[in-house]
């Protein structure tokens, strides 16, 4: 019981501290902050899907690689952004020994990237840092895919999966498949939808 209290206790006072509880007035802007700091989702359904088994059979050679969008003028999040960080922190979570690329380069006026922001955001999500490695240059889906493609390549990557929206899904993954024989890589990519 004691447990019970205690663990209500946090997630009242989280909930307080970062506004995502219901004693506010005012619906919340960001996504709730994850209280889960690392721990490994095994138990979830969605271990038996394609994307999943696909990394899986390759824990050192499949990587999840999650594109960038342009922060607001003072770093705030997008929502497609922050639709697609969930996804990302979800099979991180559920595949802690796959790493993960950020991709993502200017954000304007500020002097942090968006891979360096999207780190946060994992971060937040409970992702620990080693698992993720930053493209920081891109400015475009098409440089997305050829810096990362690069990165893959020279890590010895045979397959991964993209995360992003739906209603960019399409060019990115032809946009990655093109990077991938414009540089001779073998590389399998998969679509994870935000």
């Amino acid at each position: 019981m004691r447990v019970r209290n205690l663990v209500s206790a946090v997630a009242l006072s989280t909930a307080l501290v970062t506004g995502a509880g219901v004693l506010t007035d005012a619906p919340a802007k960001a996504a709730p902050v994850s209280t889960d700091l690392g721990s490994v989702d095994l138990g979830s359904s969605d271990l038996l899907t394609p994307n999943s088994i696909f990394l899986w059979q390759g824990i050192a050679t499949r990587y999840i690689v999650v594109l960038g969008a342009k922060m607001g003028t003072y770093g705030q999040t997008p929502a497609i952004l922050d639709r697609r960080l969930n996804v990302a922190a979800r099979m991180a979570k559920q595949h802690p020994f796959n790493r993960m690329i950020v991709s993502g380069g200017n954000t304007w006026w500020l002097p942090v990237s968006e891979a360096q922001f999207m780190n946060l955001g994992l971060i937040r999500r409970g992702i620990p840092m080693w698992q993720m490695v930053n493209e920081g240059r891109s400015t475009s889906t098409v440089q997305n895919a050829s810096y990362t493609v690069g990165m893959l390549k020279a890590m010895g990557a045979n397959g991964a999966v993209i995360v992003t929206n739906g209603f960019h899904m399409g060019r990115a993954l032809g946009d990655f498949r093109a990077a991938a024989r414009k540089q001779h890589a073998r590389i399998e990519f998969r679509a994870a939808y935000a």
